[in-house]
Protein backbone atom coordinates (compact mmCIF):
# COMPACT_ATOMS: atom_id res chain seq x y z
CA UNK A 1 0.00 0.00 0.00
CA UNK A 2 1.05 3.60 -0.58
CA UNK A 3 2.19 4.73 2.87
CA UNK A 4 3.48 8.20 2.00
CA UNK A 5 1.80 11.08 0.20
CA UNK A 6 3.55 14.04 -1.40
CA UNK A 7 2.16 17.49 -2.06
CA UNK A 8 2.89 19.61 -5.10
CA UNK A 9 1.99 23.30 -5.31
CA UNK A 10 2.03 25.02 -8.70
CA UNK A 11 1.52 28.76 -9.13
CA UNK A 12 0.74 29.64 -12.73
CA UNK A 13 -0.15 32.94 -14.34
CA UNK A 14 -3.74 32.99 -13.07
CA UNK A 15 -4.26 30.22 -10.51
CA UNK A 16 -2.58 28.08 -7.90
CA UNK A 17 -2.98 24.31 -7.86
CA UNK A 18 -2.33 21.67 -5.25
CA UNK A 19 -1.89 18.00 -6.11
CA UNK A 20 -1.36 14.93 -3.95
CA UNK A 21 0.45 11.83 -5.23
CA UNK A 22 1.35 8.54 -3.55
CA UNK A 23 4.81 7.04 -3.41
CA UNK A 24 3.87 4.89 -6.41
CA UNK A 25 2.92 7.96 -8.47
CA UNK A 26 -0.86 7.68 -8.22
CA UNK A 27 -2.60 11.05 -8.43
CA UNK A 28 -5.01 11.26 -5.49
CA UNK A 29 -6.39 14.76 -5.85
CA UNK A 30 -5.91 18.09 -7.55
CA UNK A 31 -7.55 21.44 -6.91
CA UNK A 32 -7.16 24.87 -8.50
CA UNK A 33 -7.92 28.33 -7.09
CA UNK A 34 -7.79 31.47 -9.26
CA UNK A 35 -6.18 34.76 -8.32
CA UNK A 36 -6.25 38.17 -9.98
CA UNK A 37 -3.89 40.15 -12.20
CA UNK A 38 -3.90 43.93 -12.46
CA UNK A 39 -3.03 45.56 -15.79
CA UNK A 40 -2.80 49.30 -15.05
CA UNK A 41 -1.09 50.13 -18.36
CA UNK A 42 0.03 48.40 -21.57
CA UNK A 43 2.81 45.87 -20.87
CA UNK A 44 2.23 46.11 -17.09
CA UNK A 45 1.15 42.95 -15.24
CA UNK A 46 0.94 43.10 -11.43
CA UNK A 47 -0.13 40.62 -8.75
CA UNK A 48 -0.33 40.17 -4.99
CA UNK A 49 1.82 37.64 -3.14
CA UNK A 50 -0.64 37.59 -0.23
CA UNK A 51 -3.53 36.77 -2.56
CA UNK A 52 -1.45 34.04 -4.18
CA UNK A 53 -0.50 32.53 -0.82
CA UNK A 54 -4.15 32.61 0.26
CA UNK A 55 -5.16 30.81 -2.96
CA UNK A 56 -2.49 28.16 -2.27
CA UNK A 57 -3.93 27.56 1.21
CA UNK A 58 -7.39 27.15 -0.28
CA UNK A 59 -6.13 24.69 -2.90
CA UNK A 60 -4.14 22.59 -0.41
CA UNK A 61 -7.05 22.26 2.02
CA UNK A 62 -9.42 21.38 -0.83
CA UNK A 63 -7.04 18.72 -2.17
CA UNK A 64 -6.78 17.17 1.29
CA UNK A 65 -10.56 17.08 1.53
CA UNK A 66 -10.93 15.51 -1.92
CA UNK A 67 -8.34 12.81 -1.15
CA UNK A 68 -9.75 12.25 2.35
CA UNK A 69 -6.34 11.80 3.90
CA UNK A 70 -4.89 12.91 7.20
CA UNK A 71 -2.36 15.79 6.95
CA UNK A 72 0.18 13.64 8.83
CA UNK A 73 0.42 11.42 5.73
CA UNK A 74 1.99 14.29 3.78
CA UNK A 75 5.75 13.68 4.04
CA UNK A 76 7.13 16.22 1.59
CA UNK A 77 6.14 19.42 -0.23
CA UNK A 78 7.41 20.78 -3.53
CA UNK A 79 6.71 24.25 -4.93
CA UNK A 80 6.90 25.66 -8.43
CA UNK A 81 5.85 29.04 -9.78
CA UNK A 82 6.25 31.50 -12.61
CA UNK A 83 9.45 33.51 -12.62
CA UNK A 84 7.78 36.69 -11.36
CA UNK A 85 9.49 39.26 -9.11
CA UNK A 86 8.23 39.68 -5.52
CA UNK A 87 9.12 42.70 -3.37
CA UNK A 88 9.14 42.55 0.46
CA UNK A 89 10.58 44.35 3.43
CA UNK A 90 13.34 42.64 5.40
CA UNK A 91 12.60 40.23 8.23
CA UNK A 92 10.97 36.83 8.80
CA UNK A 93 7.57 35.95 7.28
CA UNK A 94 5.79 36.83 10.54
CA UNK A 95 6.85 40.48 10.37
CA UNK A 96 7.95 41.25 6.79
CA UNK A 97 5.49 43.18 4.62
CA UNK A 98 4.87 43.36 0.86
CA UNK A 99 6.24 46.43 -0.92
CA UNK A 100 4.35 47.99 -3.82
CA UNK A 101 5.90 47.81 -7.29
CA UNK A 102 3.03 49.74 -8.90
CA UNK A 103 3.72 53.27 -10.20
CA UNK A 104 0.01 53.76 -10.92
CA UNK A 105 -0.51 53.86 -7.14
CA UNK A 106 2.63 55.93 -6.55
CA UNK A 107 4.11 52.72 -5.14
CA UNK A 108 1.63 52.75 -2.26
CA UNK A 109 -0.65 49.79 -3.06
CA UNK A 110 1.10 46.88 -1.33
CA UNK A 111 -1.49 44.49 -2.77
CA UNK A 112 0.46 44.86 -5.98
CA UNK A 113 3.93 43.71 -4.99
CA UNK A 114 4.67 41.28 -7.86
CA UNK A 115 5.92 42.20 -11.33
CA UNK A 116 4.79 39.27 -13.45
CA UNK A 117 7.14 37.37 -15.73
CA UNK A 118 5.31 38.72 -18.82
CA UNK A 119 5.54 42.38 -17.69
CA UNK A 120 7.54 44.38 -20.25
CA UNK A 121 7.98 47.68 -18.41
CA UNK A 122 11.77 47.25 -18.25
CA UNK A 123 12.48 47.37 -22.00
CA UNK A 124 15.05 50.16 -21.75
CA UNK A 125 16.84 48.47 -18.86
CA UNK A 126 17.03 45.13 -20.70
CA UNK A 127 18.52 46.82 -23.76
CA UNK A 128 21.15 48.60 -21.67
CA UNK A 129 22.09 45.37 -19.92
CA UNK A 130 22.48 43.58 -23.26
CA UNK A 131 24.64 46.41 -24.57
CA UNK A 132 27.24 45.77 -21.84
CA UNK A 133 28.21 42.56 -23.71
CA UNK A 134 29.29 41.13 -20.38
CA UNK A 135 30.56 37.55 -20.57
CA UNK A 136 27.79 36.33 -18.29
CA UNK A 137 25.22 37.05 -21.02
CA UNK A 138 26.62 34.08 -22.92
CA UNK A 139 24.64 31.86 -20.57
CA UNK A 140 21.33 33.42 -21.59
CA UNK A 141 21.76 33.35 -25.35
CA UNK A 142 23.60 36.67 -25.52
CA UNK A 143 20.54 38.86 -24.84
CA UNK A 144 19.01 39.97 -21.55
CA UNK A 145 15.35 39.01 -21.60
CA UNK A 146 12.59 41.22 -20.25
CA UNK A 147 11.27 38.13 -18.49
CA UNK A 148 14.31 37.92 -16.22
CA UNK A 149 14.66 39.64 -12.88
CA UNK A 150 17.62 42.01 -13.24
CA UNK A 151 15.93 44.39 -15.74
CA UNK A 152 12.89 44.55 -13.47
CA UNK A 153 15.09 45.17 -10.43
CA UNK A 154 16.93 47.96 -12.24
CA UNK A 155 13.60 49.47 -13.31
CA UNK A 156 12.44 49.59 -9.69
CA UNK A 157 15.64 51.28 -8.54
CA UNK A 158 15.37 53.89 -11.29
CA UNK A 159 11.65 54.61 -10.91
CA UNK A 160 11.09 54.51 -7.16
CA UNK A 161 12.06 57.31 -4.81
CA UNK A 162 15.08 56.58 -2.65
CA UNK A 163 12.84 56.04 0.36
CA UNK A 164 10.55 53.66 -1.55
CA UNK A 165 13.50 51.71 -2.94
CA UNK A 166 15.08 51.37 0.48
CA UNK A 167 11.88 49.85 1.87
CA UNK A 168 12.62 46.75 -0.19
CA UNK A 169 14.57 44.33 1.96
CA UNK A 170 14.25 41.31 -0.30
CA UNK A 171 13.46 40.72 -3.96
CA UNK A 172 12.40 37.12 -4.53
CA UNK A 173 11.77 35.03 -7.56
CA UNK A 174 8.22 33.81 -6.87
CA UNK A 175 9.21 30.12 -6.31
CA UNK A 176 11.72 31.22 -3.66
CA UNK A 177 9.16 33.50 -2.01
CA UNK A 178 6.95 30.44 -1.54
CA UNK A 179 9.63 28.34 0.20
CA UNK A 180 10.60 31.33 2.37
CA UNK A 181 6.94 31.85 3.28
CA UNK A 182 6.63 28.16 4.13
CA UNK A 183 9.87 27.67 6.10
CA UNK A 184 11.15 31.13 7.06
CA UNK A 185 14.55 30.23 5.55
CA UNK A 186 16.36 32.29 2.90
CA UNK A 187 17.44 29.31 0.82
CA UNK A 188 16.75 30.15 -2.83
CA UNK A 189 16.59 27.45 -5.45
CA UNK A 190 19.43 26.92 -7.86
CA UNK A 191 16.81 26.79 -10.62
CA UNK A 192 15.49 30.29 -9.90
CA UNK A 193 18.68 32.20 -9.27
CA UNK A 194 20.77 30.61 -12.04
CA UNK A 195 18.09 30.79 -14.72
CA UNK A 196 16.59 34.20 -13.93
CA UNK A 197 19.18 36.21 -11.98
CA UNK A 198 22.54 35.40 -13.67
CA UNK A 199 23.70 33.72 -10.47
CA UNK A 200 26.83 31.62 -11.05
CA UNK A 201 26.69 28.02 -9.89
CA UNK A 202 28.47 25.26 -11.74
CA UNK A 203 31.45 24.43 -13.90
CA UNK A 204 29.99 25.93 -17.08
CA UNK A 205 30.53 29.45 -15.76
CA UNK A 206 34.32 29.44 -15.94
CA UNK A 207 36.59 31.22 -13.51
CA UNK A 208 35.69 34.83 -12.80
CA UNK A 209 37.16 37.43 -10.49
CA UNK A 210 33.66 38.51 -9.51
CA UNK A 211 32.78 35.19 -7.87
CA UNK A 212 33.97 33.56 -4.69
CA UNK A 213 35.06 30.02 -5.62
CA UNK A 214 33.25 30.49 -8.94
CA UNK A 215 29.86 30.73 -7.21
CA UNK A 216 27.44 33.48 -6.37
CA UNK A 217 26.06 36.81 -7.52
CA UNK A 218 28.14 38.52 -10.24
CA UNK A 219 29.06 41.71 -8.39
CA UNK A 220 31.11 43.22 -11.23
CA UNK A 221 28.18 42.70 -13.58
CA UNK A 222 25.73 44.24 -11.11
CA UNK A 223 27.94 47.31 -10.79
CA UNK A 224 28.29 47.59 -14.56
CA UNK A 225 24.53 47.59 -15.15
CA UNK A 226 23.79 50.11 -12.40
CA UNK A 227 23.04 47.93 -9.38
CA UNK A 228 26.24 48.73 -7.53
CA UNK A 229 24.34 49.55 -4.34
CA UNK A 230 23.12 45.95 -4.19
CA UNK A 231 26.61 44.60 -4.91
CA UNK A 232 28.12 46.78 -2.17
CA UNK A 233 25.67 45.28 0.34
CA UNK A 234 26.83 41.73 -0.50
CA UNK A 235 23.70 41.23 -2.64
CA UNK A 236 21.52 40.58 0.40
CA UNK A 237 18.60 42.27 -1.33
CA UNK A 238 18.47 39.43 -3.86
CA UNK A 239 16.52 36.37 -2.69
CA UNK A 240 18.68 35.30 0.22
CA UNK A 241 21.54 36.23 2.52
CA UNK A 242 24.19 37.47 0.11
CA UNK A 243 27.35 35.97 -1.34
CA UNK A 244 29.16 35.40 1.93
CA UNK A 245 27.07 32.52 3.24
CA UNK A 246 24.50 31.80 0.55
CA UNK A 247 23.37 28.22 -0.08
CA UNK A 248 21.33 27.52 -3.19
CA UNK A 249 19.38 24.27 -3.30
CA UNK A 250 18.88 21.68 -5.99
CA UNK A 251 15.36 20.85 -7.18
CA UNK A 252 13.57 19.17 -4.27
CA UNK A 253 16.58 19.24 -1.95
CA UNK A 254 15.42 19.56 1.68
CA UNK A 255 15.36 23.20 2.79
CA UNK A 256 13.56 22.89 6.11
CA UNK A 257 10.21 22.21 7.69
CA UNK A 258 6.91 24.07 7.64
CA UNK A 259 6.68 26.75 10.30
CA UNK A 260 3.81 26.66 12.79
CA UNK A 261 2.15 29.60 11.04
CA UNK A 262 2.48 28.16 7.52
CA UNK A 263 1.30 24.73 8.68
CA UNK A 264 -1.80 26.25 10.27
CA UNK A 265 -2.61 28.27 7.15
CA UNK A 266 -2.13 25.26 4.86
CA UNK A 267 -3.86 22.75 7.11
CA UNK A 268 -0.70 20.66 7.39
CA UNK A 269 1.69 19.44 10.09
CA UNK A 270 4.54 21.69 11.32
CA UNK A 271 7.95 20.44 10.30
CA UNK A 272 6.76 18.73 7.09
CA UNK A 273 9.73 18.60 4.70
CA UNK A 274 9.89 21.38 2.09
CA UNK A 275 12.14 21.01 -0.96
CA UNK A 276 13.99 23.44 -3.19
CA UNK A 277 11.51 25.07 -5.56
CA UNK A 278 11.64 25.22 -9.34
CA UNK A 279 10.30 27.49 -12.06
CA UNK A 280 6.98 26.17 -13.38
CA UNK A 281 8.40 25.10 -16.74
CA UNK A 282 11.01 23.00 -14.97
CA UNK A 283 8.30 21.33 -12.91
CA UNK A 284 6.67 20.40 -16.20
CA UNK A 285 9.93 18.86 -17.37
CA UNK A 286 10.28 16.96 -14.09
CA UNK A 287 6.75 15.64 -14.56
CA UNK A 288 7.34 14.41 -18.14
CA UNK A 289 10.96 13.76 -19.17
CA UNK A 290 11.28 10.59 -17.09
CA UNK A 291 7.98 9.05 -18.23
CA UNK A 292 7.97 5.30 -18.69
CA UNK A 293 7.01 4.06 -22.17
CA UNK A 294 5.43 0.59 -22.21
CA UNK A 295 6.37 0.24 -18.55
CA UNK A 296 10.10 0.70 -19.21
CA UNK A 297 11.96 3.38 -17.27
CA UNK A 298 14.27 5.45 -19.50
CA UNK A 299 17.91 6.06 -18.73
CA UNK A 300 19.24 9.57 -18.28
CA UNK A 301 20.98 9.21 -21.65
CA UNK A 302 17.65 8.43 -23.30
CA UNK A 303 16.05 11.39 -21.58
CA UNK A 304 18.75 13.59 -23.10
CA UNK A 305 17.13 12.92 -26.48
CA UNK A 306 13.75 14.13 -25.24
CA UNK A 307 12.63 17.74 -25.19
CA UNK A 308 10.08 18.86 -22.64
CA UNK A 309 7.51 21.28 -24.05
CA UNK A 310 5.29 22.99 -21.50
CA UNK A 311 2.45 24.76 -23.31
CA UNK A 312 0.28 27.16 -21.38
CA UNK A 313 -0.04 30.94 -21.55
CA UNK A 314 3.49 30.79 -22.94
CA UNK A 315 5.60 27.78 -23.89
CA UNK A 316 8.98 26.58 -22.67
CA UNK A 317 11.21 24.00 -24.36
CA UNK A 318 13.72 22.30 -22.05
CA UNK A 319 16.41 19.86 -23.14
CA UNK A 320 19.20 18.29 -21.06
CA UNK A 321 22.78 17.38 -21.92
CA UNK A 322 25.82 16.08 -20.06
CA UNK A 323 27.96 18.93 -21.37
CA UNK A 324 27.41 22.66 -21.91
CA UNK A 325 26.07 23.54 -25.38
CA UNK A 326 25.58 27.23 -26.14
CA UNK A 327 22.83 28.28 -28.56
CA UNK A 328 22.26 31.91 -29.61
CA UNK A 329 18.79 33.09 -28.61
CA UNK A 330 18.31 30.17 -26.20
CA UNK A 331 18.75 30.50 -22.44
CA UNK A 332 21.44 28.40 -20.87
CA UNK A 333 23.17 26.10 -20.62
CA UNK A 334 22.38 26.14 -16.91
CA UNK A 335 24.15 23.63 -14.70
CA UNK A 336 22.32 21.69 -12.01
CA UNK A 337 19.03 23.55 -12.31
CA UNK A 338 17.10 20.29 -12.70
CA UNK A 339 19.30 17.21 -12.33
CA UNK A 340 22.42 18.07 -10.28
CA UNK A 341 24.93 16.82 -12.87
CA UNK A 342 23.21 17.90 -16.09
CA UNK A 343 23.00 21.10 -18.12
CA UNK A 344 19.67 22.46 -19.34
CA UNK A 345 18.96 24.70 -22.33
CA UNK A 346 15.68 26.62 -22.33
CA UNK A 347 13.97 27.88 -25.45
CA UNK A 348 10.56 29.43 -25.40
CA UNK A 349 7.65 31.24 -27.01
CA UNK A 350 6.38 34.28 -25.14
CA UNK A 351 2.75 33.83 -26.15
CA UNK A 352 1.08 30.55 -27.12
CA UNK A 353 -2.22 29.83 -25.35
CA UNK A 354 -2.47 33.58 -24.89
CA UNK A 355 -2.05 34.12 -28.64
CA UNK A 356 -4.71 31.55 -29.53
CA UNK A 357 -7.11 33.24 -27.08
CA UNK A 358 -6.32 36.68 -28.47
CA UNK A 359 -6.79 35.83 -32.16
CA UNK A 360 -10.00 33.86 -31.58
CA UNK A 361 -11.66 36.22 -29.08
CA UNK A 362 -11.03 39.31 -31.21
CA UNK A 363 -12.46 37.60 -34.32
CA UNK A 364 -15.82 38.97 -35.59
CA UNK A 365 -17.43 35.50 -35.37
CA UNK A 366 -16.31 34.75 -31.79
CA UNK A 367 -19.67 35.47 -30.14
CA UNK A 368 -21.58 33.38 -32.67
CA UNK A 369 -19.16 30.45 -32.31
CA UNK A 370 -19.37 30.62 -28.50
CA UNK A 371 -23.20 30.55 -28.62
CA UNK A 372 -23.14 27.55 -30.95
CA UNK A 373 -20.68 25.73 -28.67
CA UNK A 374 -22.91 26.35 -25.63
CA UNK A 375 -26.01 25.27 -27.55
CA UNK A 376 -24.45 21.95 -28.61
CA UNK A 377 -25.63 18.66 -27.16
CA UNK A 378 -23.65 17.86 -25.17
CA UNK A 379 -22.30 21.35 -24.45
CA UNK A 380 -18.85 21.82 -25.98
CA UNK A 381 -15.99 23.99 -24.83
CA UNK A 382 -15.16 26.78 -27.26
CA UNK A 383 -12.07 25.03 -28.62
CA UNK A 384 -13.77 21.63 -28.83
CA UNK A 385 -16.37 23.33 -30.98
CA UNK A 386 -13.67 24.81 -33.25
CA UNK A 387 -11.99 21.40 -33.54
CA UNK A 388 -15.29 19.85 -34.64
CA UNK A 389 -15.94 22.76 -37.01
CA UNK A 390 -12.61 22.10 -38.71
CA UNK A 391 -13.57 18.46 -39.23
CA UNK A 392 -16.87 19.57 -40.77
CA UNK A 393 -15.13 21.95 -43.18
CA UNK A 394 -12.65 19.24 -44.20
CA UNK A 395 -15.50 16.86 -45.05
CA UNK A 396 -17.27 19.56 -47.07
CA UNK A 397 -14.13 20.24 -49.09
CA UNK A 398 -13.07 16.56 -49.29
CA UNK A 399 -9.55 17.33 -48.15
CA UNK A 400 -7.15 14.55 -47.09
CA UNK A 401 -6.01 16.55 -44.03
CA UNK A 402 -7.27 19.68 -42.27
CA UNK A 403 -3.78 21.19 -42.62
CA UNK A 404 -4.59 22.15 -46.22
CA UNK A 405 -7.29 24.57 -45.07
CA UNK A 406 -4.54 27.15 -44.48
CA UNK A 407 -2.85 26.86 -47.86
CA UNK A 408 -3.19 30.63 -48.38
CA UNK A 409 -3.29 31.74 -44.74
CA UNK A 410 0.01 32.21 -42.90
CA UNK A 411 0.77 33.66 -39.45
CA UNK A 412 3.96 34.58 -37.62
CA UNK A 413 3.35 34.04 -33.86
CA UNK A 414 5.47 36.92 -32.54
CA UNK A 415 2.72 39.22 -31.24
CA UNK A 416 4.48 39.51 -27.85
CA UNK A 417 7.99 39.43 -29.26
CA UNK A 418 10.19 36.42 -30.00
CA UNK A 419 11.83 34.71 -27.02
CA UNK A 420 13.63 32.01 -29.04
CA UNK A 421 15.53 31.58 -31.23
CA UNK A 422 15.78 35.29 -32.13
CA UNK A 423 15.63 36.79 -28.61
CA UNK A 424 13.97 39.91 -30.01
CA UNK A 425 11.10 41.42 -28.03
CA UNK A 426 10.53 44.00 -30.80
CA UNK A 427 9.35 41.36 -33.29
CA UNK A 428 5.64 41.41 -33.97
CA UNK A 429 3.10 38.99 -35.37
CA UNK A 430 1.74 39.16 -38.90
CA UNK A 431 -1.02 37.55 -40.97
CA UNK A 432 -0.98 36.94 -44.73
CA UNK A 433 -3.95 35.70 -46.74
CA UNK A 434 -7.04 37.46 -45.35
CA UNK A 435 -10.14 37.81 -47.49
CA UNK A 436 -13.66 39.23 -47.15
CA UNK A 437 -15.03 35.81 -46.13
CA UNK A 438 -12.75 35.57 -43.10
CA UNK A 439 -15.38 36.98 -40.72
CA UNK A 440 -17.52 33.80 -40.60
CA UNK A 441 -17.43 30.95 -38.07
CA UNK A 442 -15.65 28.86 -40.69
CA UNK A 443 -13.17 31.70 -41.13
CA UNK A 444 -12.62 31.77 -37.37
CA UNK A 445 -11.96 28.02 -37.31
CA UNK A 446 -9.39 28.30 -40.10
CA UNK A 447 -7.72 31.28 -38.39
CA UNK A 448 -7.51 29.21 -35.20
CA UNK A 449 -5.88 26.36 -37.13
CA UNK A 450 -3.39 28.73 -38.76
CA UNK A 451 -2.46 30.07 -35.32
CA UNK A 452 -1.79 26.55 -34.03
CA UNK A 453 0.33 25.81 -37.10
CA UNK A 454 2.29 29.03 -36.58
CA UNK A 455 3.08 28.03 -32.98
CA UNK A 456 4.20 24.56 -34.09
CA UNK A 457 6.41 26.10 -36.79
CA UNK A 458 7.89 28.39 -34.13
CA UNK A 459 8.74 25.31 -32.08
CA UNK A 460 10.47 23.88 -35.14
CA UNK A 461 12.63 27.02 -35.34
CA UNK A 462 13.67 26.47 -31.73
CA UNK A 463 14.36 22.73 -32.12
CA UNK A 464 16.30 23.32 -35.36
CA UNK A 465 18.52 25.84 -33.54
CA UNK A 466 19.14 23.36 -30.71
CA UNK A 467 19.96 20.49 -33.09
CA UNK A 468 22.21 22.67 -35.24
CA UNK A 469 24.21 23.46 -32.08
CA UNK A 470 24.69 19.81 -31.14
CA UNK A 471 21.61 18.53 -29.32
CA UNK A 472 19.92 15.31 -30.45
CA UNK A 473 16.13 15.48 -30.12
CA UNK A 474 14.05 12.45 -31.03
CA UNK A 475 10.91 12.83 -28.88
CA UNK A 476 8.70 15.66 -27.60
CA UNK A 477 7.26 15.29 -24.08
CA UNK A 478 4.36 17.72 -23.87
CA UNK A 479 2.41 19.09 -20.91
CA UNK A 480 0.31 22.10 -20.01
CA UNK A 481 -3.17 23.12 -21.09
CA UNK A 482 -2.52 22.94 -24.83
CA UNK A 483 -1.49 19.31 -24.53
CA UNK A 484 -5.18 18.55 -23.96
CA UNK A 485 -6.04 19.98 -27.39
CA UNK A 486 -5.99 17.10 -29.90
CA UNK A 487 -5.62 19.39 -32.92
CA UNK A 488 -2.65 21.16 -31.37
CA UNK A 489 -0.90 17.85 -30.56
CA UNK A 490 -1.58 16.43 -34.02
CA UNK A 491 -0.28 19.54 -35.79
CA UNK A 492 2.80 19.59 -33.56
CA UNK A 493 3.65 15.97 -34.36
CA UNK A 494 3.17 16.52 -38.10
CA UNK A 495 5.14 19.77 -38.26
CA UNK A 496 8.01 18.37 -36.20
CA UNK A 497 7.86 14.84 -37.68
CA UNK A 498 8.57 13.57 -34.17
CA UNK A 499 6.50 11.47 -31.75
CA UNK A 500 4.71 13.48 -29.05
CA UNK A 501 4.47 11.82 -25.62
CA UNK A 502 1.50 12.67 -23.42
CA UNK A 503 1.94 12.31 -19.64
CA UNK A 504 -0.03 9.77 -17.63
CA UNK A 505 -1.02 12.42 -15.11
CA UNK A 506 -2.96 14.28 -17.78
CA UNK A 507 -1.36 17.14 -19.69
CA UNK A 508 -2.62 19.93 -17.51
CA UNK A 509 -1.61 18.14 -14.29
CA UNK A 510 1.97 17.31 -15.27
CA UNK A 511 3.42 20.58 -13.94
CA UNK A 512 1.90 20.28 -10.46
CA UNK A 513 2.78 16.57 -10.40
CA UNK A 514 6.37 17.64 -11.15
CA UNK A 515 6.19 19.83 -8.05
CA UNK A 516 4.89 16.85 -6.05
CA UNK A 517 7.86 14.80 -7.28
CA UNK A 518 10.05 17.53 -5.77
CA UNK A 519 8.09 16.93 -2.54
CA UNK A 520 9.07 13.26 -2.71
CA UNK A 521 12.70 14.31 -3.18
CA UNK A 522 12.41 16.67 -0.20
CA UNK A 523 11.40 13.76 2.03
CA UNK A 524 14.17 11.52 0.65
CA UNK A 525 16.70 14.33 1.09
CA UNK A 526 15.58 14.92 4.68
CA UNK A 527 16.00 11.21 5.49
CA UNK A 528 19.45 11.13 3.88
CA UNK A 529 20.64 14.16 5.84
CA UNK A 530 22.09 17.57 4.90
CA UNK A 531 25.49 16.32 3.75
CA UNK A 532 24.24 13.52 1.49
CA UNK A 533 24.77 13.80 -2.26
CA UNK A 534 21.73 14.67 -4.38
CA UNK A 535 23.11 12.87 -7.44
CA UNK A 536 20.54 10.53 -8.91
CA UNK A 537 17.80 11.27 -6.36
CA UNK A 538 15.59 13.42 -8.58
CA UNK A 539 16.03 11.23 -11.65
CA UNK A 540 15.08 8.14 -9.67
CA UNK A 541 11.89 9.88 -8.53
CA UNK A 542 11.10 11.17 -12.04
CA UNK A 543 11.45 7.76 -13.71
CA UNK A 544 9.64 5.94 -10.90
CA UNK A 545 6.67 8.26 -10.46
CA UNK A 546 5.73 9.17 -14.06
CA UNK A 547 4.36 7.25 -17.03
CA UNK A 548 3.20 8.13 -20.54
CA UNK A 549 -0.51 7.91 -21.28
CA UNK A 550 -0.16 7.98 -25.05
CA UNK A 551 2.27 8.61 -27.89
CA UNK A 552 1.05 10.53 -30.93
CA UNK A 553 3.10 9.52 -33.96
CA UNK A 554 3.53 11.95 -36.88
CA UNK A 555 1.73 11.41 -40.15
CA UNK A 556 4.28 9.94 -42.57
CA UNK A 557 2.91 11.49 -45.76
CA UNK A 558 5.28 13.09 -48.26
CA UNK A 559 2.71 15.61 -49.54
CA UNK A 560 1.86 16.78 -46.01
CA UNK A 561 5.54 17.05 -45.09
CA UNK A 562 6.15 19.15 -48.20
CA UNK A 563 3.17 21.35 -47.29
CA UNK A 564 4.57 22.11 -43.84
CA UNK A 565 8.07 22.57 -45.22
CA UNK A 566 6.71 25.28 -47.52
CA UNK A 567 4.80 26.92 -44.67
CA UNK A 568 7.97 26.90 -42.60
CA UNK A 569 9.85 28.72 -45.39
CA UNK A 570 7.00 31.22 -45.72
CA UNK A 571 6.95 32.03 -41.99
CA UNK A 572 10.71 32.60 -41.99
CA UNK A 573 10.39 34.82 -45.08
CA UNK A 574 7.62 36.83 -43.41
CA UNK A 575 9.85 37.37 -40.37
CA UNK A 576 12.73 38.49 -42.58
CA UNK A 577 10.43 40.84 -44.50
CA UNK A 578 9.27 42.40 -41.24
CA UNK A 579 12.87 43.18 -40.36
CA UNK A 580 13.21 44.91 -43.74
CA UNK A 581 10.03 46.92 -43.11
CA UNK A 582 11.40 48.07 -39.77
CA UNK A 583 14.65 49.19 -41.39
CA UNK A 584 12.70 51.19 -43.99
CA UNK A 585 10.59 52.91 -41.35
CA UNK A 586 13.63 53.77 -39.24
CA UNK A 587 15.32 55.71 -42.07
Amino acid sequence: MDSHVFLGVDVGSGSSRAALITDSGKLLAIHSTPFSTSRPAPDYFEQSSEEIWSSICTSVKAALAIAKIDPSQIKGIGFDATCSLVAYTAGPPDTAQPVSISPSSNFEDSNRNIIMWCDHRAKEQAIRITETRHEILKNIGGTMSLEMELPKTLWLQENMSKEQWQRIGRLFDLPDFLTWRATGDYFPSRCSVVCKWCYKAGPESGESSSHVKNQGWPTDFLRQIGLGEIADDDCQKLCGIGNAGQRVHFAGEHIGGLTERAATELGLVPGTAVGGAVIDAYAGAIGTLGAKLNGIEPTVDEAGKRISMICGTSSCHLVMSDKPIFVPGVWGPFHGVMLPDMWVAEGGQSSTGQLIDYLTRTHPAYDEALKRAQASTPVLSFYEFLNQQLETIVKKQSLPDMAYLTKQLHITPDHHGNRSPFADETMRGSISGLDLNSNTVDGLAVMYLATIQALALGTRQIVDALCDAGYTIETICISGGLSLNKVFVRVLADVMQLPVVLPGSGGDAAVVVGAAICGAVAFESKVRGPKASMDGVLWKAMSHLTVASDVVEPTRDAKLQRFYENKFRIVRKMQQDQCEYNKMMNH
